[in-house]
């Protein structure tokens, strides 16, 4: 037990020395998405200024993966350009065409499962980790005369290829068969699925996984115009993390985790964007994740219990409440709202319990 309690510590050690550097430019991202929704909510942005806008406030989400392959580099001191081309061969138009096709795909005979790269996280540290030991393995057997010409050829081709047809296809069939699970089982006992499905919702969205379960989502929607629980649990995430955030704000006494938690915790309120919540705090932390867990599964039980369908895709968040409004049932949006302040309560008062405020040896308490 002790040596998975450790190996667990050193795996999310690795997380947040990956993931710290990034934080900033995802709060960024988070502040604009803040934004366009705010101006386009009162009708101020319209036509190519909410397009222009738009596109500045996803990129830093969109292209989170290269982020990740620079600072992942940095950290497993390795090549940060090598692992940036490895991971870029991802965003290929050509090949993120071939991905999204729906054809037989297959490299030199082999099966290629189709995978979504973009807002990959825990695969591409992975992926730059067995990297760095791909390009130490060369430097030992390559003549250094040759490294100039030869090293970033092997080096890059073996990592996108290992990425290609090993890492990511490897999340995307775990995320699959975990899709069918859940289908089976929440016609079966709803409120231990959904309480269940909320509370692994931290390790699907730091794992990119999460995104199998909202193209789901989207197809419930488009077939149906209902989706019976996904997007109500991503709800109650948002909302749990917020929670965590708020209880690390009231017990922590450090300036800086303070500032951190105050904007994550706006940051997953309003554009409901979880990053700097799950890596600046969470994770970083510890048991604000364990809160997490905790709040999101109590919560995910009472969404359960009173059925909460969502009727609009978008991402959860205050300003986009109303994707739970139907006029065919009024009641449902007082559902979401409720199954939204059960996590942020929940949350925040699982992680008052546990958190433990990390006295600054310097004295700062401020």
């Amino acid at each position: 037990m002790k040596a998975l309690k450790k190996s667990l510590s050193t795996m999310f050690d690795h997380i947040n020395e990956c993931m710290a550097p990034i934080i900033p430019i995802v709060l960024a991202g988070g502040i604009f998405k803040m934004v366009v929704i705010l101006l386009t909510a009162v009708h101020v942005l319209t036509g190519t200024t909410e397009v222009i806008l738009s596109a500045i406030a996803t990129t830093p989400f969109y292209f989170l993966p290269v982020m990740v392959a620079y600072s992942s580099a940095k950290h497993f001191d390795t090549d940060p350009m090598l692992a940036i081309v490895s991971v870029c061969v991802f965003f290929f138009p050509d090949f993120a065409a071939l991905m999204e096709s729906g054809e037989k795909i297959t490299f030199a005979g082999i099966p290629v499962v189709p995978a979504t790269y973009a807002y990959s996280v825990i695969p591409i540290i992975l992926l730059i980790y067995c990297m760095s030991h791909i390009a130490r393995f060369f430097k030992h057997v390559m003549k250094e005369s040759l490294q100039p010409y030869l090293l970033a050829a092997c080096v890059i081709f073996i990592t996108a290829l290992l990425g290609i047809l090993v890492i990511e296809p490897a999340v995307s069939l775990v995320s699959n068969a975990l899709a069918d699970a859940l289908n089976t089982m929440q016609d079966r006992m709803p409120v231990a699925t959904w309480g269940i499905f909320a509370g692994l919702t931290m390790f699907l969205v730091s794992t990119g996984m999460h995104w199998i379960f909202m193209t789901l989502a989207i197809t419930q929607i488009g077939l149906t115009g209902v989706d019976y629980g996904i997007m109500a649990a991503l709800l109650i995430f948002n909302m749990g993390l917020a929670g965590c955030d708020f209880g690390v704000f009231i017990k922590s006494k450090n300036r800086e985790m303070k500032t951190m938690c105050l904007g994550a915790m706006i940051t997953a309120l309003i554009p409901g964007i979880a990053e700097p919540s799950i890596f600046g705090v969470c994770l970083k932390e510890k048991t604000p994740a364990i809160a997490n867990i905790l709040g999101c599964m109590a919560a995910g039980m009472v969404q359960g219990a009173i059925t909460v369908h969502t009727f609009i895709y978008t991402f959860p968040s205050i300003p986009s409440v109303l994707m739970f409004y139907s006029g065919e049932e009024p009641d449902n949006l007082m559902k979401a709202i409720l199954v939204a302040a059960v996590s942020f309560v929940a949350c925040a008062v699982f992680t008052l319990l546990l958190y433990r405020d990390r006295v600054n040896v310097q004295g700062d308490k401020n």
